[in-house]
């Protein structure tokens, strides 16, 4: 009975959409038949302007183009899903021979099709568009698939491309992939014209062809005419689908919110928000997709879009989201801070998110590397070596307990400060200390890994005042370094208090930027005068000439590190390789890294988002190679 009713109820939508279809035909001939009377009217009066000698010619020829659209529609459609992609010029993703954004793509999308327990569409990537986009077509759950744009796999998260495919299984679940795949095929009668235009016209200017074309300017203006005869089409189409389709997307929003039970599709709209291109497709096919989009597909200059803007979208999801977003980037208060992500609706409306906040006053950017034994500043461990070595039975007792280990943490981290000297007053066993002590210095970081996960639950202000007590070690003398800040960052996701990362342009975090390297080169083991040139050639890769001269000088401003790596960590996907790649290449290509410096960007790498495990292995065997 229940699919009787699914049935009749899927068959009255088309019936609906069809006859909204037949009555935008009927307006588009109307309409192109009025236009063609008011010009054979200005050569003959005696012509009647809405019926004239050429006015069968023309109905005639106008239905012909638009039945044969729909019919090849149809016909080019009947594998589903698969087809549109094919139109689309999009490549299929393959597990065997994908990148690791794509592998991530398929690894969300095989876990999302078991936790709905559907069929696994197949995934395509439409390779030329650089916008933040996706889109799902098909009748059956065996040819449906998704397709994703080449800016949202390089510039999405995992957890934002998780809120965009989680969006597109909610269109598959409620049948509106396979709705809007009939009304692309239904309205494609009336954007024919269009899409031959836009194809006529770029070949006259194809990027991609060395020679110019000696045509081209007849392809331009040909195909710009024909675009012209169908954007009357492409006008009716985009006001019906705006009245008929333009209210359900912040419904289609909000239930996503709830399938996710997170706010993982928030986060996307914040990317899309701060990303230079938008989610914009340039096609001659966007705007036949544009109701099967994420969000538009067209110009945010273009009337009548069927989304509405991602500012509106956001606002619906949560009102004051969009001012703590722009608070943060013009002023980045502490005060305003985004909600934590991944967490249901009814937990935020419960309380108020109240970040962790570093100690005031807050400290210098330590200039010179914390100094160590010489075998500590040699060749780092193995991984492997290091998590197995050998340590005094006192820790593994004390590593045993929570409390012990948080002792033992304390203890690594007055060690780092004061090696020559721990002071009496500590609140830390003196016994726990002198074991550290002679134990190899390079066990030490690895030790507290071990201690931080076996940390446990604390309650809220316990760990508050865990984390604040560690903060006020590592800058004791007014000081800190960025392997203690990152170890502190590290410590606070173990204790749930790691903030979530406001997304960001490349443009607004720039100092920020700038304060990192700085902070990255005075962990390395270079003279002083070499860090100088270090830095530039660094700083060229990442500013402009005039950026250059801005951030000549080193500050000497207090920092938090903290909030600076929290705020790289917002932006862009490539900005956050980009920036990694750069520091390896200019801080590690012809040197020896060092222990600490290998802990620096294994935990770098880890607060960006990224896996740490293959960079890990390819500095030991850099390592190796440069001994040898």
């Amino acid at each position: 009975m229940k699919e009787v009713s699914y049935y009749f109820i899927k068959n009255k939508n088309m019936l609906w959409s069809a006859s909204i279809c037949l009555l935008a035909v009927i307006l588009t001939i109307f309409i192109l038949n009025a236009i063609l009377g008011l010009l054979v009217y200005y050569l003959d009066p005696t012509q009647s302007i809405f019926w004239n000698f050429l006015s069968p010619y023309l109905v005639c020829l106008l239905l012909l183009v638009m039945g044969g659209s729909i019919a090849y529609e149809f016909y080019v459609f009947r594998s589903g899903g698969h087809s549109l992609a094919k139109q689309l010029n999009a490549r299929r993703l393959s597990l065997v021979e994908s990148t690791p954004e794509e592998s991530i793509a398929l690894r969300l999308t095989d876990k999302l099709a078991v936790s709905f327990g559907i069929d696994l569409p197949a995934v395509y990537v439409l390779p030329d568009e650089v916008g933040v986009n996706a889109l799902t077509a098909g009748y059956h759950p065996k040819d449906t698939v998704i397709i994703l744009t080449w800016g949202a796999l390089q510039n999405l998260d995992e957890l934002e491309l998780y809120g965009l495919l989680g969006h597109e299984f909610n269109q598959i679940l409620s049948g509106e992939a396979n709705e809007n795949t009939r009304l692309k095929i239904l309205y494609s009668g009336l954007t024919t014209f269009s899409q031959w235009g836009s194809k006529i016209a770029k070949q006259g200017f194809n990027r991609y062809r060395e020679t110019r074309h000696k045509f081209e300017t007849s392809f331009v203006a040909v195909g710009g005419v024909i675009w012209l005869i169908g954007s009357m089409g492409i006008l009716i189409t985009r006001l019906i689908k705006y009245f008929t389709l333009g209210g359900r997307t912040f419904y289609n929003d909000h239930k996503t919110k709830r399938l996710l039970l997170n706010n993982a599709n928030i986060q996307t709209l914040l990317r899309i928000y701060v990303h230079h291109a938008g989610s914009q497709i340039h096609s001659e096919y966007s705007e036949a997709i544009a109701h099967m989009c994420f969000a538009n597909s067209l110009s945010p200059q273009s009337w009548l879009n069927i989304h509405p803007s991602i500012e509106d979208r956001i606002y619906e999801l949560n009102p004051t989201l969009l001012q703590d977003l722009q608070l943060e980037n013009l002023k980045k208060l502490k005060s305003q801070p985004l909600f934590s992500l991944l967490r249901p609706l009814e937990e935020i409306n419960a309380e108020v998110y109240n970040p962790w906040v570093s100690p005031q006053p807050l400290p210098l950017l330590r200039l010179s590397p914390i100094s160590f034994a010489l075998n500590d500043a040699i060749k780092p461990l193995n991984p492997e070596v290091r998590q197995h070595s050998e340590r005094p039975e006192l820790i593994q007792r004390a590593m045993q307990t929570a409390t012990g280990s948080r002792e033992v943490m304390v203890a690594i981290l007055m060690i780092r400060q004061y090696r020559e000297f721990i002071p009496s007053g500590a609140e830390v066993s003196r016994a726990i200390v002198d074991s550290l002590l002679h134990l190899d210095g390079r066990i030490h970081i690895q030790i507290f890994h071990d201690a931080c996960a076996n940390l446990g639950n604390m309650p809220a202000t316990s760990a508050r005042q865990f984390i604040t007590k560690l903060a006020k070690i590592i800058q004791e003398d007014g000081e800190i370094g960025l392997l203690d800040a990152l170890l502190i960052e590290r410590v606070k996701f173990e204790l749930n208090l790691l903030p979530m990362h406001t997304p960001s342009s490349l443009e607004i975090v720039k100092p920020q930027i700038v304060r990192l390297i700085d902070a990255l080169l005075h962990v390395q083991q270079i003279n002083s005068a070499n860090q100088l040139d270090v830095r530039y050639q660094i700083l060229e890769r990442v500013l402009n000439k005039e950026e250059l001269e801005l951030f000549e000088e080193i500050s000497d401003e207090p920092i938090d590190l903290g909030e600076i790596v929290n705020d790289i960590a917002g932006l862009l996907l490539r900005d956050r390789l980009s920036i990694l790649g750069v520091a390896e290449i200019c801080l590690w290509n012809d040197r020896i890294i060092t222990q600490d410096e290998l802990d620096v960007l294994e935990l770098l790498y880890w607060r960006l988002g990224f896996e740490t495990n293959e960079m890990i292995e390819l500095m030991q065997k850099k390592n190796s190679i440069m001994i040898v």
